[in-house]
């Protein structure tokens, strides 16, 4: 399984952001794991772990899932797949054509 190394000390939505804007060996979050990313947006590093490895490490793969079976995940309630749902409805809103 996945380890979320980085974000481990601390909040991680705001580890995140003061390891992308510390001014010496700054980490931008483009160069985080899924796991890492979905930790800091989640708040839950099991939840976080167990969704990345189930999508391969890519978030378009969440396409493939149904609500159903990432509730089943370890780590994972309803809150969390709300969340997930939101992201993805976000993420379909910035692509979409106008």
């Amino acid at each position: 399984m996945m380890r979320v190394m980085v974000l481990k000390k601390g909040r991680p939505s705001k580890r995140l952001v003061e390891l992308a804007s510390r001014k010496r060996d700054p980490i931008r979050p483009e160069s985080m794991s899924l796991a890492e990313l979905l930790y800091s947006l989640l708040g839950n590093q099991r939840a976080a772990e167990a969704i990345a490895e189930a999508l391969n490490g890519d978030i378009r793969n969440i396409h493939n899932w149904d609500v159903r079976d990432l509730e089943a995940l370890p780590g994972v309630g309803q809150g969390t797949v709300g969340k997930l749902v939101a992201l993805v409805e976000i993420i379909r809103r910035l692509v979409q054509k106008r």
